[in-house]
């Protein structure tokens, strides 16, 4: 296997885990994946793939659609409601992508 069919098959597997809605450690059991394998690839992968994936966009008018809003990161959904705190929310995002 090359590099690069490597770093797609581990890629493919690091969006099927993101997409499960399991902690990586259960989806590695279910999935027969070595969780440490598992972890060297995504932060190898990890970190470009949340670069290429990232879109920031600016409100500048309209209402909200509800009282908050969800975040995906690393696998790990959040509700961020109104009024929350932005320095923890970047403490949080951070550490959840490192």
């Amino acid at each position: 296997m090359t590099k690069q069919q490597r770093e797609m098959h581990w890629g493919s597997l690091l969006e099927q885990q993101a997409a499960s809605g399991l902690s990586v450690r259960a989806w590695c059991a279910r999935e027969t994946v070595g969780y440490p394998a598992f972890m060297y690839w995504r932060r190898r992968l990890g970190r470009a793939k949340a670069v290429e994936r990232l879109t920031l966009i600016r409100v500048t008018d309209g209402e909200a659609a509800g009282d908050g809003l969800w975040l995906s990161v690393g696998g790990v959904r959040i509700e961020v409601k109104a009024g929350f705190d932005a320095a923890l929310l970047k403490q949080v995002v951070a550490a959840l992508a490192a």
